[in-house]
């Protein structure tokens, strides 16, 4: 049938009743996935997806979620609901599963993965399709598209999961599904021939040249690296029973620890909107952090700390009024370098534009609004491979609404960025900040603050300008 579109434009319904559409996370037109909320307890970010169909597909579909939610393994996405409703005669079918963070598809149009990262990448992706095989079951459409990280851990897609020795959907055929798919067969070998192809286009951005009725197997494009040529190749033979297997692949492979693939950071231009391509996998060759970032922070945080006390000094000699002139020069803050994020630390406060550390000159009376200033400050929580990957600035901007007493009751994106992960921590992290607040006649008022955070691969660095009184 051809179903409805389904797009943004769906935001705000309810879904059978309980499942409201908060955001439009993309789709194909006939099929959409929006975030979700599940019932209490349930705390984990949730998404949705709908596919207008009915009769024995609508079945189909129905059945196989249900075997998914019976499925748990670290490196597989959970699902926790699924049924079938209609919108007035519109018939429609809904899983609700993990909502990932980011997705390999939206990574490999920027760029490849290395050798490492994909050897990183594989590890979870064939521990999930081993436990898939043990218990009987297989992916059957594998794909950069259904390889995700939740919480900066690689998984694969669990909705589309079938029994064994059938062919469970109705999607046409690609260059991913096996030979023997056209006859409705599959099996662990149809779920190889598929890691194949996926292996092929996460080092090189391309898929292997292949028609299904010529009798070939696929060409594979120039470039890729001997163990990894090798690999595809005999993952994409046309006879299934000759495919290597997934512990074979390992033992070539020896991967190591399973890490996600966050965003590698495009290089620093000058511009401070300088930002991270999409999630990625793990982290660049080792080899090339030639200085320990560590020593290096500690060294710096300790003369950071030196040069506030010595300002904080100066300023407590000051004439403690100034004039009203000052009112428009923004106040700002600067977080020290570090490389490990989610600890708090004393803001060191920036001089503004056009005043001197000596005594102000300002009429001495009371003045009428003083500025706030950052209390404490909450550095982003970034994982040592998400660290890894930056090669020049990832920046985030975050607008915070502060209250009276100086909490942050708000916040939201003045600059996301391309890259979810990265703008995600940041704002984790700017809720934590807290501000001496903002006065006007002698009374404190809420104010409006811009968190600018930098990530680089040697630390991270926070400046906070207040923008409103």
């Amino acid at each position: 049938m051809s179903g409805p579109i389904i797009s943004d434009g769906w935001v705000g319904r309810i879904i059978d009743g309980r499942f409201a559409l908060h955001e439009w996370l993309g789709g194909s037109g006939s099929s959409g996935v929006f975030r979700t909320d599940l019932p209490q307890p349930i705390t984990k970010r949730t998404a949705i997806k709908l596919i207008p169909v009915e009769g024995a597909q609508a079945d189909a579909y129905v059945a196989g979620w249900a075997k998914a939610e019976m499925l748990s393994h670290p490196h597989l996405i959970r699902v926790f609901r699924a049924g079938r409703f209609h919108f007035g005669s519109i018939g429609l079918v809904y899983v609700v599963m993990e909502c990932a963070d980011e997705v390999l598809a939206q990574i490999l149009p920027s760029r490849p993965l290395t050798t490492d990262e994909t050897r990183e990448m594989l590890a979870p992706v064939m521990d999930a399709l081993g436990y898939l095989h043990e218990k009987g079951y297989v992916h059957g459409h594998l794909k950069p598209s259904n390889i995700l990280v939740v919480d900066d851990e690689v998984k694969i897609s669990s909705d589309g999961v079938g029994a064994g020795g059938r062919r469970n959907r109705f999607d046409a055929l690609s260059v991913y599904e096996a030979p023997e798919a056209e006859s409705g067969v599959l099996s662990s070998a149809s779920d190889v021939w598929s890691l194949g192809v996926t292996l092929v286009e996460t080092l090189t951005q391309r898929v292997p040249q292949w028609e299904r009725k010529s009798g070939r197997a696929p060409m594979l494009p120039e470039g890729m690296p001997p163990v990894f040529a090798e690999i595809a190749r005999d993952c994409l033979r046309l006879d299934p029973d000759e495919r290597c297997s997934l512990a074979e692949i390992k033992a070539r492979l020896e991967p190591n620890k399973p890490i996600a693939f966050p965003a590698a950071a495009k290089k620093e231009t000058g511009s401070d909107d300088a930002v991270a391509a999409e999630e990625r996998g793990s982290g660049q060759d080792s080899g090339q952090r030639k200085i320990p970032a560590a020593p290096l922070a500690l060294g710096l945080m300790a003369v950071v700390v030196i040069a506030a006390i010595l300002m904080m000094r100066s300023c407590a000699k000051q004439d403690a009024t100034q004039s009203a002139g000052s009112e428009s020069v923004p106040a700002q803050v600067t977080a020290p370098p570090a490389t490990s994020g989610g600890g708090k630390s004393s803001a060191q406060v920036a001089p503004a534009a056009g005043v001197s550390g000596a005594a102000s000159s300002a009429p001495t009376e009371k003045r009428l609004v003083e500025k706030g200033a950052v209390l404490e400050q909450k550095m982003p929580d970034v994982a040592p491979q998400a660290r890894r990957t930056i090669h020049g600035t990832v920046t985030v901007a975050v607008q915070v609404e502060v209250d009276a007493s100086g909490k942050v009751t708000d916040a939201g994106f003045k600059t996301e960025g391309p890259s979810k992960y990265f703008a995600r921590v940041a704002l984790e992290a700017a809720r934590g900040w807290t501000f001496k607040p903002a006065e006007k006649s002698g009374e404190a008022v809420p104010s409006a603050w811009v968190i600018h955070f930098k990530f680089r691969e040697r630390g991270d660095e926070a400046t906070a300008v207040e923008e409103r009184r």
